[in-house]
């Protein structure tokens, strides 16, 4: 079973230009220096969305939450946590 940080990083690998496996992303690396462009940001959340069955709020589409692999990995385990509470 993958955890939410290797999904997130498999998602990554598709929309980052300077990335070729998941394995190669540090979960602390700036994903603007991976080549995380505003087009690509747009598309990965929707695939974050479907692969988590989340929806991110407009208070989570920050420059901050999409910085790092551990910035979105927080981002939805609180999602996830408040579809638990729910």
């Amino acid at each position: 079973m993958s955890t939410i940080k290797e999904k997130i990083q498999q998602c990554l690998v598709e929309h980052l230009r300077m990335v070729s496996a998941a394995e190669d992303i540090d979960p602390n690396a700036e994903l603007t220096t991976l080549g995380l462009t505003s087009m690509a940001a747009t598309n990965l959340l929707i695939d974050l969305e479907d692969e988590f069955g989340v929806e991110f709020s407009d208070d989570l589409l920050t420059p901050e939450v999409f910085r790092t692999v551990a910035s979105l990995e927080t981002a939805i385990e609180g999602l996830l946590a408040d579809q638990v509470t729910a």
